[in-house]
């Protein structure tokens, strides 16, 4: 805690988009850092710590203009430490603004970054590997995704596995006899999430197992094309429920009813989504993906499946688990995230790579 307390007099730039993972970062170290420089993509309902100054810049790739603008905010804070969030556009113009000046540079990943844009083209391959290259620092959120940045580029002389965590845990195990017969998806209605998937799975489940509803959070460009096959499917809306998008306290009420947790991305690190759901009780069911199965081993404190496919066959196998391995398996993730996943402990590791 110390070295904390040391750090409150230095100014931190932060690089990153306006989204909820870059603001709840930022609100976590304005409590350590007393003069924090927000660089973002727009201001759109941003409520910040009165020590945080904010400029906006537009961080499209094709942007040449926003190199010149960075390099102009951040030049009367030379020596100061630069911390980016992922690394895309957002690290590719800063890097690029600021090469030759005297900054630290951290770098922080995100999933996408290294999963799946470099399978973009070379251009975003290329971009990828010179942010690498350039920044001083790199850390990634899953063990897995450490080893595709040493994959990408070798020469990585500093990279930390450090994950975010979740914001709040709660101060107990969850209690079983309160969970409700709900199976909670809140990915993102992307391509990537395979929501329509789960939709299929739950559809062929449900008829055998008419007490269970599944409840589909969050929105995205497929919501439309959900909402519409769920119809098609014959589903009504006792049987599953699309909420929007949520507050963050809605969210976990919805953590706190839900017996069991459904996420089966085709890539991805490690989500904040799974960690908070594991953290208020709920059994996860998860695709096969490394960064899943650093938290989770099959049959023992979730599923892991293995074809979407037969995705309704391990929902099933979830459902018939006895009441005693659910209440092992819920003590068992509640322990693992309170001594991993928790934002005010991670938050430290983050602010020691400043000095």
């Amino acid at each position: 805690m110390n070295g904390l307390i040391q750090m409150t007099k230095q100014t931190v730039i932060l690089v990153g988009s306006n989204s909820v993972h870059t603001l709840r970062y930022l609100v976590g170290i304005s409590t350590f850092v007393n003069n924090i420089v927000f660089i973002t993509n727009n201001t759109n309902g941003l409520e910040l710590p009165s020590n945080v100054v904010v400029h906006v810049v537009n961080f499209s790739l094709y942007n040449l203009r926003a190199r010149f603008q960075i390099a102009k905010i951040v030049s009367n804070y030379e020596g100061s430490v630069i911390h980016i969030q992922q690394a895309n556009s957002y690290a590719y113009h800063t890097l690029k603004a600021i090469k030759g000046k005297s900054f630290k540079t951290i770098l922080t990943t995100w999933g996408s970054d290294i999963l799946v844009l470099p399978n973009h083209g070379l251009i975003f391959s290329n971009m990828v590997k010179f942010n690498l290259a350039n920044a001083n620092i790199i850390t990634s959120d899953s063990l897995y995704m450490s080893s595709k940045i040493r994959e990408l580029y070798p020469k990585v002389v500093e990279l930390h596995t450090i994950n975010f965590g979740i914001q709040n845990i709660p101060d107990n195990v969850a209690d079983l006899s309160v969970k409700e017969n709900i199976i909670l998806s809140n990915r993102l209605h992307k391509p990537l999430y395979n929501i329509d998937k789960i939709i299929l799975a739950f559809t062929k489940m449900v008829t055998k197992n008419p007490e269970y509803k599944l409840v589909v959070a969050a929105s995205g460009t497929e919501t439309t094309i959900l909402k519409e096959l769920s119809k098609s499917l014959g589903l009504n809306d006792n049987q599953i429920i699309f909420t929007g998008m949520l507050s963050y306290n809605e969210l976990i009420n919805w953590y706190q009813r839900a017996k069991y947790f459904i996420s089966i991305p085709t890539s991805d690190s490690t989500s904040s989504s799974l960690l908070e759901a594991m953290a208020y009780g709920c059994y996860p069911i998860l695709s096969n993906l490394p960064a899943n199965i650093e938290w989770v081993i099959d049959d023992t404190n979730g599923i892991i499946n293995q074809n979407p496919d037969n995705l309704y066959m391990d929902i099933i196998r979830a459902i018939n688990l006895s009441n005693y391995s659910l209440t092992e398996s819920m003590k068992f993730n509640y322990n693992l995230i309170k001594q991993k996943a928790v934002f005010t402990s991670n938050i430290q590791q983050f602010i020691s790579l400043y000095k």
